[in-house]
Order: C-alpha cells, then structure tokens, then sequence
C-alpha cells in the first residue's frame, strides 16, 4: 500500500469513529433494572437539536414509591446541570425547544435517584419527544 492509500485509510477509519460517535449520542438512551435504596442510575447523554427531548420512567415492582426523576442538561457534554427533578411512581416529561431556547442543541441526561428507602426496579429512557 503507498503511503498515500495509507493515509486515505486512516482518515476513512477516523471518520467512520467520528460518525459512530455522534449516532451513539443522538441515539435514544433507555435502561431497566433494580436500584438499592440510596442508589442513583443515570443514562448516557442523549444529543437533540430537535423540537423536544423526552424523559420517561417507571417503577415496575409491587411497592409504593416515588423516586426522584432528573433531567440534566449541558451544552458541551462535559459541565452538566440540573433543568428537571420532581418525584413520582411513574412519568413522562417533555422540554419543548418553544419554551426552552437555551436548552436546544444540547445533551440531555436522565437520571433516577431511589431517595425512597426501598429497593426498586425501573424503567427509564431519553429521547427524541412527542413535539
């Protein structure tokens, strides 16, 4: 191979890494599991510069619970901050880019925190929304 062919076949690697990068963060995030009382889940950033970004999560086991739900927000996937929190069983929540400029493009994080004294299992996902 020339040193040329060589270096054409390095940029196509590099590219091709730089692509999948960018489909893995604007990919809808979802998990399922257990969660031990005081325990904190957070799933990996989800990229939108879309219309809206959509949290959704439930508690699937036989208890009463409502666990804290968050939605984290950066513009640069590196210096995250709070823009959601509110306890609940279950929930679906939206932010809409007409309400919330600032937050679009951006990287948004879902989390859950089991502040409920129980252990729980759960659902949660983040992703494109319904708007």
């Amino acid at each position: 191979m020339t040193h040329t062919r060589k270096r054409i076949a390095m940029l196509v690697i590099s590219l091709a890494s730089i692509v999948a990068m960018a489909i893995s963060a604007s990919a809808q995030s979802s998990a399922s599991g257990s969660l031990n009382a005081g325990g904190i889940f957070c799933l990996l950033p989800f990229y939108s510069n879309g219309t809206s970004v959509e949290l959704s999560g439930q508690v699937t086991n036989d208890v009463i619970a409502n666990p804290k739900w968050a939605i984290w927000w950066s513009s640069n996937n590196t210096t995250y901050s709070k823009i959601f929190a509110t306890h609940a069983f279950g929930l679906t929540q939206d932010i809409l880019r007409s309400q919330n400029p600032q937050y679009f493009p951006g990287y948004f994080q879902g989390c859950l925190n089991n502040d409920t004294g129980i252990d729980i299992d759960f659902t949660i996902s983040i992703g494109p929304g319904q708007f």
